[in-house]
């Protein structure tokens, strides 16, 4: 009795046993095969953390094309990859190679509709093949990038290094790669469409700056050159009346007032719309604006300039002339300061441009949509003149504490470009 329990136990240890090494040698063989038809299994979670890292870092479709053909085909040992992107009715390839494919092709809408990786020995996929441009014979996998319904583009892959298939997970990871992928050509795609939005919007305020200011010197050279002489004519001619002895001395003295008082005020609009000292200086029309407003303001307005001899295009120079008369404008008439100080300081790079005050300060915030929503136009135009001539300009304010306008214009110093320039060798 003990010994056929025994001979049991012995045969389910043995049946066990071998039970065992058969699934280690199953295991072992499935391993094996897996690894001479898939190669070496790779990192699936690492992939896409750090490549969904640099995409989402990709500032271009070159960069991301970059990315998708090189960089990770490599890590992937895919010997080949190409990018397609929409454009008009086809997919065109993003890199040096020539190959266009039908965007309405069906079976570019078969691949789209599945948002996943196909292999590309799909009867439909031949048939595609045979009507692009280019030779595709060499893509084995087809990756569509999918933002919901809409097509970002076609991602071709070739086939593996050693001659190894595509795995089951690798189209898996490959699925999830182009999904992030189509996220940030989405992301591109709004973001160059604002880009060229605000660039419209710049060179329309372009437009219409120049046109303003085209105007002003139209109006201020009419003015000066019609009424303005005018007026000094009729002056001058009361004078000369006035004596004569049979005249009437006070008539001809009020008159001489008044068409003097209106030159004044001709030459006061003339100097408003086209300061004549800009044309030459703009250290000499700041001057003259922060004298003009330091007289008729309550609270003292100096200048303080480190600048020396500046040579500035005409454009900048009125936009600064400019953004300078709106801060102190609004400093004057809103801050209700005890000081108001404007400084112009010139660094080997840039030119800087601050108008601070001791005020009350500007209750809304430096955000230019709250200036436009508040009615404080004159500052959300400071700004679009500042970006204007390429220049950054910077609203600080606290409540009680004042505000601080500063404008820094990339403005290379003389001296610098002179050390930066190396001398030029004679020659013989």
């Amino acid at each position: 009795m003990n010994n056929q329990l025994g001979d049991i136990l012995l045969g389910l240890v043995l049946g066990w046993l071998t039970l065992i090494l058969g699934l280690a040698l199953y295991l072992a063989a499935r391993g094996w095969w897996r690894r001479w038809r898939y190669g070496t299994p790779a990192d699936y979670n690492t992939i896409l953390t750090e490549y969904g890292r640099k995409m989402t870092g990709a500032l271009d479709p070159l960069a991301l094309q970059q990315l998708l053909t090189a960089e990770l085909p490599r890590a992937l040992q895919i010997s080949r990859a190409v990018l397609l992107l929409p454009e008009a009715h086809q997919l065109v390839s993003a890199g040096e190679q020539d190959v266009r494919l039908p965007i309405s092709h069906a079976a570019v809408r078969w691949v789209a509709s599945g948002g996943i990786a196909q292999r590309a020995d799909h009867g439909r996929l031949r048939e595609l093949l045979r009507q692009g441009q280019g030779d595709l014979t060499w893509a084995c996998v087809w990756v569509p990038l999918m933002r919901g319904t809409d097509l970002r583009g076609l991602w071709l892959l070739g086939t593996r290094n050693k001659g190894t298939q595509y795995a089951p997970g690798d189209l898996v990871c490959l699925t999830d790669v182009g999904r992030q992928a189509a996220v940030v050509l989405e992301a591109m795609h709004y973001a160059e469409r604002e880009r060229r939005a605000a660039a419209e919007m710049r060179a329309l305020y372009h437009r219409d700056v120049t046109a303003q200011e085209a105007e002003r010197n139209r109006l201020a050279r009419d003015l000066h050159d019609g009424v303005l002489q005018d007026l000094c004519a009729v002056t001058r001619d009361l004078k000369a009346l006035e004596t004569q002895p049979k005249a009437d001395q006070a008539q001809f003295a009020d008159l001489a007032v008044r068409s003097g008082e209106a030159v004044n005020t001709l030459r006061a609009i003339c100097h408003d719309l086209r300061p004549p000292l800009l044309q030459r200086d703009l250290v000499a029309a700041l001057k003259a604006l922060v004298e003009q407003l330091d007289a008729r303001s309550t609270a003292p307005v100096r200048l303080d300039v480190s600048a020396g001899e500046l040579r500035l295009p005409d454009d900048a120079a009125v936009a600064i002339f400019r953004i300078t008369q709106e801060a102190l404008n609004n400093a004057v008439r809103h801050a209700d300061a005890s000081e108001i100080v404007v400084r112009l300081t010139r660094y080997p790079d840039r030119l800087r441009l601050t108008v601070t005050d001791d005020g009350r300060g500007i209750p809304v915030g430096g955000e230019p949509g709250r200036f436009v929503a508040k009615g404080h136009l004159g500052l959300a135009g400071m700004r679009e003149r500042a970006a204007m001539i390429g220049a950054k300009l910077d609203v600080q304010s606290a409540t009680d504490y004042g505000t601080v306008v500063i404008l820094e214009l990339p403005h290379q110093d003389a001296t610098a470009q002179s050390q930066a320039v190396p001398p030029q060798l004679a020659v013989d």
